[in-house]
């Protein structure tokens, strides 16, 4: 007897599909082609092949890879399981919780997997070059592995608990990217408790680049780490195990709010509610995009934080005159970096669960047989969508405004030759100003687009948000200020064919006729009749 048949059997499945095959030979080709890139231009400079950049760049690209990797496998693994009712079925057997949490961890990593082994033997090119050593590379590979397990079990951790794929995403982002930066952020600002360095995946993977183990490379934690994220990631798969059998459908009716036409005269809302009931009889798309409590709660401290520490910051330049302090404007500039990127990934986040969730119970088609129509539809999810993060949006563009006017009111800026820099400074933020508002439209829009077209919740937010900024903002860093025009092309193309592919295919795609290939039935040729015979009379 298979004492993990679950294991067993997804594990022959996921190997034998083309997606694993061909991952492995895509990750494998982008680094040697890199490998051949950086060798290529070490030729043509005349100079010498350094061995440990080339090292650094590919461990710490593997490192975000290995990092970001349970967001995209794992995170919505048992949560869409949830949502189509499947994942009962496998608890009516005798299987475990292990064997369930084992097997869809397994099916929905190999891929992952397969991509860090295809990058470890051009990663172990350095070795040849030199200024690498055996250890170093060692200790990088298995930190790498350990990461990749830690995020694939965390992933898995919020499947588990959550009954919203989007939400688990977001828990298992908001988690990396605490425990990431957060003690480096100690670190940075004079912290020396030496239990952070374990935490910190980050720190962990700086000290395993280092050539020696030793106390003055900060890599005698490194054996810690390794084996505390072994303990962490088994322990997080151990509580999925526990958690998934109670977990794996609600117990408990959630409480309906009556439409206007069905309530009581002595019924009594809270005004959430009722906001959220009148807008149902008035907008059904603009109630899609206002009645999901985890966007709410995301907008309100969203603009808790962009008031409350843009209060402290100007409050504190307007009475110790901080203007010119570097460090100021860097916590400024950090600011509004950490609200911009937020406020893209929520809209990202949003447009593709509002339509994904109406899509799969079915909302959207019993649109097409409503006197709303799929104009009407588009227009009122629009205008409810730019309604929510409206005021977000007026609060971040109030930071940079405040600071530029106590900039001129404090330094007197009225002389001519500071009008030159003034207009270039102003030039160059009206550009950073356009690219937002253009990420914003096309997150929008191709979200819908991707959500409507996909079946998988994951799928298309990864699409929408790597299409749109990740991969942007990566060609930005080695294309300087060039970056900002690609970056704004790019925006041009992800609303351009989102919005009319939503404006010509709307109806197709939800009735699902959309990319059927419709063949004209060919007539049969015309035959003549059969001429009647005549029989001979009897004789």
């Amino acid at each position: 007897m298979t004492s993990l048949p679950i294991v067993e059997r997804e594990l022959r499945l996921a190997s034998r599909k083309l997606g694993s095959w061909l991952w492995r030979w895509i990750i494998a080709i982008v680094a040697v082609g890199f490998g051949g890139l950086w060798l290529g231009i070490a030729q043509l400079q005349g100079s010498t092949m350094r061995g440990d950049i080339f090292f650094a760049i590919l461990a710490w690209a593997c490192f975000a890879y290995c990092l970001l990797a349970g967001l995209w496998t794992t995170s919505d693994t048992l949560t869409r399981e949830k949502t189509d009712g499947t994942l009962g079925l496998l608890f009516l057997t005798d299987l475990r919780g292990y064997d369930v949490v084992l097997g869809k961890m397994i099916t929905a990593s190999l891929k992952s997997f397969y991509g860090v082994l295809a990058v470890l033997p051009v990663l172990a090119l350095p070795l040849l070059m030199g200024g690498v050593t055996n250890d170093q590379f060692w200790r990088t590979a298995g930190a790498l592995l350990n990461i990749l397990i830690f995020s694939l079990a965390l992933g898995m951790f919020f499947s588990a608990l959550s009954w919203s794929t989007g939400r688990a995403i977001f828990w298992t982002f908001l988690s990396l990217l605490g425990v990431t930066l957060l003690p480096l952020i100690y670190l940075w600002t004079s912290g020396n408790a030496p239990a952070w360095l374990v935490v910190s995946p980050g720190f962990a993977m700086a000290n395993a680049s280092a050539p020696v183990i030793g106390a003055a490379a900060g890599a005698a934690q490194f054996w810690p780490w390794l084996g505390g994220g072994l303990a962490v990631s088994s322990l997080l798969l151990a509580l999925a195990s526990w958690i998934i059998p109670h977990r794996w459908r609600e117990t408990k009716l959630r409480q309906q709010t009556p439409c206007l036409a069905k309530r009581q005269p002595g019924d009594s809302l809270r005004p959430s509610a009722e906001r959220q009931s009148a807008l149902l009889d008035t907008n059904p798309a603009g109630w899609l995009v206002w009645r999901m409590r985890t966007f709410r709660v995301s907008r309100r401290l969203l603009m808790g934080l962009m008031i409350s520490v843009g209060a402290v910051l100007l409050g504190y330049v307007a009475v110790d005159d901080a203007l010119g302090d570097e460090e100021w404007w860097m916590t400024m500039g950090g600011l509004i970096w950490v609200a911009s990127f937020w406020i893209r990934l929520e809209v990202a986040r949003h447009a593709v669960t509002t339509i994904h969730e109406a899509k799969a119970s079915g909302a959207l088609e019993q649109i097409l047989v409503t006197p709303l129509d799929e104009r009407q539809f588009r227009r009122g999810h629009f205008a409810a969508m730019v309604r929510f993060w409206m005021w977000p949006v007026i609060v971040l563009a109030s930071l940079p405004m405040a600071s530029a006017l106590l900039g001129l009111i404090a330094t007197g800026w009225v002389a001519d030759e500071a009008l030159f820099g003034v207009s270039i400074m102003g030039l160059v933020t009206l550009l950073f100003v356009v690219v937002f508002f253009g990420d914003l439209f096309a997150l929008y829009f191709s979200g819908c687009w991707f959500a409507l077209r996909g079946n998988s919740y994951s799928a298309a937010f990864w699409r929408t948000f790597g299409f749109v900024y990740l991969l942007p903002t990566i060609g930005s860093v080695f294309l300087c200020w060039l970056g900002q025009f690609v970056w704004l092309i790019t925006d041009i193309i992800f609303i351009v064919w989102p919005l009319t592919s939503l404006q010509g295919n709307f109806r197709r795609v939800v009735s699902g006729e959309y990319g059927i290939h419709y063949t004209r039935p060919i007539p049969s040729p015309a035959t003549a009749p059969t001429p009647p015979v005549i029989q001979s009379p009897d004789r």
